[in-house]
């Protein structure tokens, strides 16, 4: 039997734990009940969140280091042959890298997933 499971984001939850929306504001969820405090570990929610930015800020210096060496190789490579590095390579890069960040971001969500280690 599938078990359905209600899914917010770390910002979500941390609103809702405030009574409050993402902007501070008074949310309109402050008047529902709020979840049981068992089901909300907010620790965990701001640990997740902290290795997922560094994770993104990783993740865009080695696209802008990529890049980098792509213009690199390209301003190297004489003619045409320079250009066709600018308009081949980046779409493998680009695909590996999102490839890379994705399984990470996975890794980080099954770590802090309450039933996670």
């Amino acid at each position: 039997m599938i078990q359905r499971v209600r899914v917010t984001s770390p910002q979500t939850r941390l609103a809702q734990r405030r009574g409050a929306d993402a902007m501070g504001r008074l949310s309109h969820l402050a008047g529902r009940p709020g979840m049981p405090s068992s089901a909300i570990d907010l620790e965990a929610a701001e640990r997740a969140l902290r290795r997922q930015r560094r994770l993104a800020v990783r993740t865009a210096a080695a696209l802008g280091i990529a890049l980098a060496v792509l213009l690199a190789a390209a301003a190297l490579v004489p003619g045409r042959l320079g250009w066709a590095v600018l308009f081949f390579a980046p779409y493998p890069v680009l695909l590996s890298l999102a490839a890379v960040h994705v399984r990470r971001a996975e890794r980080v969500e099954d770590d802090h997933a309450p039933g996670g280690p």
